[in-house]
């Protein structure tokens, strides 16, 4: 991968700068591995959907803050007892994610957001990606994204291609083990359990927790 955003695998027209570049694949990720199959009205190229923002935005929060995703690890692994839920913790740790993964997000009114409709306007440029909008029973806009066949069959041929993508790929998946299939307002309302996340003042960048959870995850070793 250019780290100047000038070329991407697979004749995909390059994007205008790093973050874009970044963002649209992170977020392609998300939507590719927690979608499900679509069985609504046939939209052709699309055979699968992701049911909502909240979800995606609360995903990407967990992909982007290694520190929150480890704590909910150890979280687990104090309700569990399972093993490899401290282990990734500590792998999390020792591969220094807290600091060279972390992508920092704004605080806003409901939480950790960003502004996806750049991202979403390469994706849907590009026939990956479908954002679509539906009325709820409650009178709010609910957005789901239709997913192409050929964004699934993309994403394994992006991680041949660069193998180095294939962090995005597991740490998708490990998120979306640790949602275990829960909504995205579910999933906001976890992540405020956190003091750091909830008490990030509107338009802050929501600070890490590195410190603590290490701490923590020394504790619960110590104890194992």
């Amino acid at each position: 991968m250019a780290h100047d955003g000038s070329l991407i695998p697979n004749g995909i027209p390059a994007m205008p700068t790093v973050d874009y570049h970044r963002n649209a694949l992170r977020i392609l990720f998300i939507l590719v591995k927690g979608s499900r199959p679509y069985t609504g009205e046939p939209v052709n190229g699309f055979d699968r959907v992701f049911r909502g923002e909240t979800k995606v935005q609360a995903l990407d929060f967990w992909v982007r803050y290694p520190d929150y995703l480890a704590d909910e690890l150890l979280s687990l692994y104090e309700l569990t007892s399972d093993r490899q839920h401290l282990d990734t913790a500590d792998r999390i740790f020792a591969d220094e994610e807290p600091d060279l993964r972390r992508v920092p997000m704004l605080r806003r009114y409901f939480g950790a957001y960003e502004p996806l409709d750049m991202v979403l306007s390469i994706l849907k440029s590009r026939g990956l990606v479908l954002p679509r909008s539906r009325q709820m029973e409650r009178g709010t806009d609910e957005h789901d994204f239709l997913v192409a066949a050929k964004a699934s069959e993309l994403i394994p041929r992006v991680v041949a291609d660069l193998p180095e993508l294939g962090w995005y790929d597991r740490r998708v998946d490990l998120v979306l083990r640790v949602a275990a299939g829960r909504g995205g307002y579910a999933l906001k309302e976890r992540q405020h359990r956190q003091k750091e996340y909830h008490d990030a003042a509107t338009g802050d960048l929501i600070p890490t927790t590195a410190e603590r959870v290490r701490k923590r995850l020394e504790t619960l070793q110590k104890a194992a």
